[in-house]
């Protein structure tokens, strides 16, 4: 792995676009990661999730609701039972196992006591540096690709690799193909992020 690596991740889903993702990825010749909500997991098969993993992508688990006000609360937060609760649920009805999570909203939320206590159990947990923004443009796929491409040159003088925040979303979907596409001729190499990657990004250690 080198500066020039990119990570493509995609939260939120399984949503209904994820075929069209993982399609787009296929011809692209390119892997991502998808972080999974643990409430929406009816929504996959296990052949889906296994072709997903065999294509080289990844998957992980972004809780079971996603809301912050019971993730994050003071009083007794359910971030890490949620966590528990969706990778022991990937593990029964997908028949796969994977200790990679993404907190929703960012590890900034977790308290130092909670965050040390997430990699007591196991889990390696993944931020982002770069921030697509196509939870904003919900309608302007042109604004997702310019904010993507703006940020990556931004940290290409910085000389460390790309982990690119998207969502499964109809606008992201449109944006994708001309992200790849700059990203390639600018001489970046797209990977899954796997538990072993020895690159480390998260808010509460970076």
């Amino acid at each position: 792995m080198t500066e020039k690596t990119v990570f493509l991740t995609f939260d939120d889903g399984p949503s209904p676009f994820l075929s069209r993702f993982t399609n787009l990825l296929q011809q692209e010749k390119v892997p991502a990661t998808f972080f999974f909500i643990g409430e929406n997991l009816n929504r996959i098969q296990p052949e889906t999730a296994k072709a997903i993993l065999a294509s080289g992508s990844n998957i992980g688990w972004h809780s079971m609701t996603h809301d912050a006000s019971l993730l994050y609360r003071k009083n007794n937060p359910t971030f890490l039972a949620e966590m528990e609760q969706a990778r022991a649920l990937g593990r029964e009805k997908l028949g796969i196992t994977s200790n990679l999570i993404r907190a929703p909203y960012g590890s900034t939320y977790l308290s130092s006591a909670l965050h040390q206590e997430t990699k007591d159990k196991g889990f390696t947990l993944l931020d982002w540096n770069i921030d697509s923004n196509d939870w904003r443009y919900k309608t302007n796929s042109a604004r997702v690709v310019e904010t993507v491409l703006h940020q990556a040159n931004a940290l290409a003088k910085q000389k460390e690799p790309l982990v690119i925040l998207m969502h499964e979303r109809k606008n992201t979907l449109e944006a994708l193909p001309a992200i790849i596409h700059a990203l390639k001729k600018n001489g970046y190499s797209f990977q899954a992020y796997k538990e072993n990657t020895p690159f480390k990004l998260n808010f509460r250690e970076h």
